[in-house]
């Protein structure tokens, strides 16, 4: 870890790494007090958030019938002491028609990595979870909306 540390460090002022060191302290701070009134911490804010995100994505995702997301199974998570859904950072869509999904998505303005990136094919794309929640909610929106694209031949 140390020479990790010191690698990744070259080319960062000491005062980037000071705050970071800070922000990292307060986080551990908070997680290690448990107050009986406290809210949730950075962690527990962070799982809550996801999960929200990702129950949003799959109604949508099952919804218009054109996509489809991979289904996780459950794993323990050490943190909080049980069995959780995965909530993770990227989500690949995939086209059910074999449609370039990519191509279709950015006709809606809607900017994602194409799988061919990843060594996947086309109908495969790969969607950032970790958007500031206004752009979390347009991207929502805008895949609600491929439905009757697809069906009045606009693609």
């Amino acid at each position: 870890m140390v020479k990790f540390m010191e690698l990744s460090s070259i080319g960062v002022s000491k005062e980037s790494q000071l705050r970071a060191a800070k922000i990292l302290e307060v986080i551990s701070d908070d997680c290690q007090n448990s107050a009986p009134d406290k809210g949730e911490n950075f962690f527990e804010y962070g799982q809550r958030l996801m999960s929200d995100r990702w129950e949003k994505l799959r109604e949508v995702v099952k919804r218009n019938g054109v996509f489809s997301l991979p289904k996780y199974p459950q794993d323990y998570c050490n943190f909080i002491g049980k069995y959780t859904d995965p909530s993770p950072a990227f989500a690949w869509l995939k086209s059910k028609d074999g449609l370039n999904c990519d191509n279709l998505l950015r006709e809606l303005k809607i900017v994602t990595r194409g799988g061919t990136n990843f060594g996947v094919d086309s109908n495969y794309t790969r969607i950032s979870m970790l958007s500031p929640d206004e752009e979390f909610n347009l991207l929502l929106e805008r895949l609600s909306a491929i439905k009757g694209t697809i069906i009045n031949g606009n693609n």
